[in-house]
C-alpha cells in the first residue's frame, strides 16, 4: 500500500509514523524544510513542497498512491484547495483533516467522505477518561 501525506505536522507526522510502523510505504509532503529534514528518516519518501500548488502536485506519482491524507491543520483554505487539486486529477480515496464545523461541511460539499476531526475524538476520548475517573 502507498499513502500520500500531505501536512507533517504533529497530527500528519504520527500518521505518516504509525503507517510506517504498518508497512505502509508513505509519501510525506510539506512546505517546511526543518520538518521534512526531522521525519525523512522515518518514513519512504519525503518532499519539500508547496502542495496547493497544483503543477507541484502533478510532480508527484498520484496514480501509484492509494489513497492521500490530507492533514493540514491550520489553513482552510490550502486544505481545500489541495483536496480539490487531488480529486481533479483523479486521487479516489482522500482522508481530509477538517478543522472546524465549517471546514467539515465544505469538505463534505465535495463529497470527501473520509473526514478526520482529530481534536473532537480526542475530546470524547479525554471526557471518557475523566468521567470513569470521576466514578471510581
Amino acid at each position: 500500500m502507498k499513502v500520500l501525506v500531505i501536512g507533517l505536522g504533529e497530527f500528519g507526522r504520527t500518521i505518516a509514523e504509525e503507517l510506517t510502523d504498518l508497512s505502509v510505504e508513505v509519501v510525506g509532503i510539506d512546505y517546511d524544510e526543518t520538518v521534512i529534514n526531522s521525519i525523512k528518516e522515518r518514513i519512504s519518501f519525503a518532499y519539500i513542497m508547496d502542495a496547493t500548488r497544483q503543477d507541484a502536485l502533478l510532480e508527484l506519482p498520484l496514480k501509484e498512491m492509494d489513497c492521500a491524507i490530507v492533514a493540514i491543520g491550520r489553513s482552510m483554505e490550502s486544505s481545500l484547495r489541495i483536496v480539490a487539486a487531488l480529486k481533479e486529477n483523479g486521487l479516489e480515496k482522500i482522508y481530509a483533516r477538517a478543522i472546524d464545523s465549517t471546514h467539515c461541511s465544505i469538505l463534505k460539499a465535495m463529497s470527501i467522505e473520509n473526514i478526520l476531526e482529530p481534536e473532537k475524538l480526542a475530546a470524547k476520548a479525554y471526557a471518557r477518561d475523566v468521567n470513569v475517573i470521576h466514578v471510581v
